[in-house]
C-alpha cells in the first residue's frame, strides 16, 4: 500500500481449514511481491474485537463455522458480541435457543427446568 495500492479480495473465512490456509491463499493472492504486508482493509460479520486491520481471532472463525453448521450463527455472533467468549462448546450449554416472544420462551424454560 506504500505505493497507493491496495489490491485484495473478500475471503469467507469459514471456508477455510485454518489460519495457514487462509494465510496461504493471502500470500497466493499476493505472489507477485517479494514481502507483502497483509492487511484486512475491511470485514463484516464480525463482533467487537474478533477482527482488525492487522488479526483475526481464529477461535471465532471455528465457532462460527460450529453455529452455521447447527443453524444458530446469528445466535453465536451476538453472543461472542457479548461475552468476548468464543468456545462454541460454551454458546452451546448456555443457549436456549430461540422462542417466538419472551412469554413462549417463559413457558418453554419455566417447563424444562421445574
Amino acid at each position: 500500500y506504500n505505493c497507493g495500492s491496495i489490491a485484495g479480495r473478500w475471503f469467507d473465512l469459514a471456508t477455510f481449514d485454518d489460519e495457514r490456509d487462509f494465510f496461504a491463499a493471502c500470500r497466493s493472492l499476493h505472489q507477485d511481491e517479494a514481502d507483502p504486508e497483509l492487511m484486512f482493509q475491511d470485514y463484516e460479520g464480525f463482533p467487537g474485537n474478533m477482527a482488525s486491520e492487522c488479526h483475526i481471532n481464529w477461535a471465532y472463525v471455528e465457532g462460527f463455522r460450529q453455529a452455521r453448521d447447527e443453524g444458530c450463527e446469528e445466535a453465536y455472533r451476538l453472543w461472542v458480541d457479548d461475552t468476548g467468549e468464543t468456545d462454541f462448546d460454551t454458546f452451546r450449554d448456555a443457549w436456549w435457543g430461540e422462542a417466538d416472544s419472551e412469554e413462549a420462551f417463559a413457558v418453554e424454560f419455566a417447563s424444562d427446568t421445574g
